[in-house]
């Protein structure tokens, strides 16, 4: 999600309210069938692994239901948690629920001038591997939210992470990575900015100006290339770059890395409304090119204080909402329908173009690439639906 700049906090018990919200999405899920969803798309369902997600613990079940009534029989939540922070309650989840919530790791980077840091980092990842992790989730806080002893933010190339990224690479745990943001959020706040709507609601999403008396925010180029220098830096260990690999303005320059580095790879999360109004044929031709570098991501957060569906405004997300925000997705990836409503509408004033991709570059998209990348298993046969613990 966009606003996330740090590993979050434990995460409190659901009000009734909360509950009320979950409960609404998942009924008018089941209403909204996954079949009759599918009825005016040109192609057959397929399973999907969604491999980016926010969810809360203790509505883990209502989670899985949410997703799985909505097309997606897996899903990877990249606020997993760090050793006794969370991260064993995670792997908890995973088989609880049968392998359908499985986690991401996350690791303290703030930790980073402490004497032991590299012993700490090494000790941390392996204890992620040992738990299950599917691999690390660094946040974007990594380049604009982290600061040194020196109170300057932490570049994402920073050489004193390389043993972060390097042991990640040894342990075969993939990085899933948030660097920068829209490039929007680095310009002018004003009403001519694209993103005013959402920079209205989230002022602290903004990086125009100073973090601090005589210290500009760096510039979107420049995070970009820390995040480029920092996966040239590691051949060996793979990388997810999130939101379509932190660049979904420029699909060129998208294209450009993945070609250029192969232990890259993209996901779509939080940036369909993005790349949906860019030229069909553009990202028609790009999602082929790569479709074994690509994965489906949704960036939908499950949390007691409602939902958020890649992005939201001052509140969260309603429940009659959820049901569009992922039909939207699959009508842009399945067929060529024009003018269709964003998925995220806050995310700016425009409309989408699906691209109709091949049923084989749908299959590698939303799960096969994932399988295989992540190492990711679809349980199968698919147990009923989890039973709801959210008593108030």
């Amino acid at each position: 999600m966009s606003g996330s700049t740090a590993i979050p906090r434990s995460y409190r018990r659901p009000g009734a309210w909360a509950i009320a919200v979950l409960a609404l999405a998942t009924a008018g899920a089941v209403a909204y069938s996954f079949r009759a969803k599918h009825a005016a798309t040109r192609q057959a369902p397929i399973q999907r692994i969604d491999v980016h997600v926010h969810v809360a613990p203790m509505l883990a079940p209502d989670a899985v239901r949410l997703f799985r009534e909505n097309g997606i029989v897996v899903a990877l939540n990249a606020s997993g948690g760090a050793p006794e922070q969370g991260l064993e309650q995670s792997e908890r989840i995973a088989r609880d629920t049968g392998g359908h919530l499985l986690f991401w790791c996350n690791l303290g980077l703030n930790l980073l001038d402490e004497e032991d840091f590299d012993e700490y980092a090494r000790a941390t990842l392996e204890t992620c591997k040992r738990e299950g992790a599917v691999g690390l989730k660094i946040y974007k806080a990594l380049g604009l939210g982290i600061r040194d002893d020196t109170g300057t933010l932490v570049p994402v190339d920073d050489p004193r992470l390389d043993v972060v990224f390097e042991n990640a690479g040894r342990l075969g745990l993939p990085v899933l990575i948030h660097s920068g943001d829209p490039q929007a959020f680095f310009q002018p706040i004003n009403p001519s900015n694209e993103r005013w709507d959402e920079l209205q609601a989230h002022p602290g999403w903004a990086f125009y100006g100073e973090y601090a008396p005589g210290k500009p925010w760096p510039s979107w180029e420049t995070v970009f290339e820390q995040f480029e220098h920092r996966v040239a830096r590691h051949p060996h260990t793979t990388f997810l770059g999130a939101h379509f690999c932190n660049a979904p303005e420029e699909p060129a320059r998208v294209a450009h890395m993945l070609q250029r580095y192969p232990n890259l790879y993209c996901d779509t999360a939080a940036r369909v409304p993005e790349i949906g109004r860019k030229d069909t044929k553009t990202m028609h031709d790009l999602f082929v090119r790569f479709a074994d570098r690509i994965l489906y991501g949704s960036d939908t957060g499950v949390t007691p204080d409602g939902l958020t569906l890649g992005s939201r405004g001052e509140e969260h997300d309603p429940p009659s909402r959820v049901h569009a925000f992922f039909d939207l997705q699959w009508r842009y990836f399945e067929t060529d329908a024009r003018h269709l409503a964003s998925p995220t509408p806050i995310q700016g004033h425009w409309t989408i173009n699906g691209i109709d991709l091949p049923r084989e570059v749908l299959e590698k998209l939303y799960h096969q690439n994932a399988e295989r990348v992540l190492h990711v298993r679809i349980p199968t046969p698919p147990p009923s639906p989890p039973t709801s613990r959210t008593n108030p």
